[in-house]
């Protein structure tokens, strides 16, 4: 059990399996999360999922509203105005902080070199891009955090290229990695942890068209030294040891959940 009792998480990609998992796994340890997915709706979902299942004693750990309330897609969902910031400060009036950041945004759609234009290119950035400024308007709640995380979620396709031909994805996880390892040294010196889960290929959490054929997955787990595919909880496993107590002399690492498929 690590010790991350009382305090408050905020998650983007929280309405995913992995990000359901992670959330089943804090709440389960005292933790307070916030879930910020691309529209209200989404985190609603989860929310009433994750309820359901877990029971609604639950209901005092746990709030979820749109990551961006200002996106076309949210709009006449809030009161005119609203923006990130005042989702930031409606889950901190709700739990009195906000101590662990996960970026964990990630859904694409697979093209390759020939099929990317600009405008494809810059969508798949957007990863980076929310990542960055979702942490940046953390960072006065994090200042304040006895134990402040940040924690990105990131891919193989960050380090190697990726199991598929997908050039804008592997740069925008590249990205991810590279955005971390800065985030470590510039706010590492003001108490505040920033490491990446770089996760391999997760059964249960890939879109439909991501699924393997039978003969294709049986290929990439003898390419993995543990002899299976990842599941949910291995990734929810490495975010709650980087979100705890324990994990407080960590700074700037990349932890590959990945079975050994990548090493180095």
């Amino acid at each position: 059990m690590f010790t991350v009792k009382g305090r408050t998480m905020i998650i983007t990609g929280g309405a995913g399996n992995n990000g359901l998992e992670i959330i089943r796994r804090v709440l389960k340890n005292g933790m307070n999360v916030g879930i910020m997915s691309g529209t209200h709706v989404k985190a609603q979902v989860a929310v009433k999922k994750l309820l359901d299942e877990l029971g609604e004693e639950y209901s005092k750990q746990l709030i979820g509203f749109a990551q961006n309330p200002e996106a076309p897609h949210n709009i006449g969902t809030y009161p005119e105005g609203i923006t990130q910031s005042d989702v930031l400060s409606w889950i901190y009036d709700k739990f009195g902080s906000i101590d662990v950041v996960v970026n964990g945004s990630g859904g694409h759609i697979r093209k390759n070199m020939e099929e990317t234009d600009k405008a494809f290119w810059a969508h798949s950035m957007k990863v980076v891009e929310a990542a960055f400024f979702n942490t940046k308007l953390a960072l006065p709640y994090l200042l304040e955090s006895k134990a402040p995380r940040v924690i990105n979620l990131s891919t193989c396709d960050g380090r190697n290229g990726g199991y598929c031909f997908n050039p804008s994805f592997a740069a925008a996880r590249g990205g991810m990695i590279a955005l971390t390892s800065e985030m470590a040294r510039e706010l590492g010196p003001k108490g505040i942890t920033v490491n990446s889960v770089m996760i391999g290929h997760i059964e249960g959490d890939v879109p439909e068209e991501d699924k393997l054929p039978d003969w294709e997955r049986e290929a990439l787990i003898a390419r993995t030294p543990l002899g299976r595919l990842g599941t949910p909880e291995d990734v929810a496993g490495a975010v709650c040891f980087l979100a705890s107590e324990e994990s407080a002399f960590v700074n700037g690492a990349c932890i590959d959940v990945n079975g050994g498929m990548i090493t180095g």
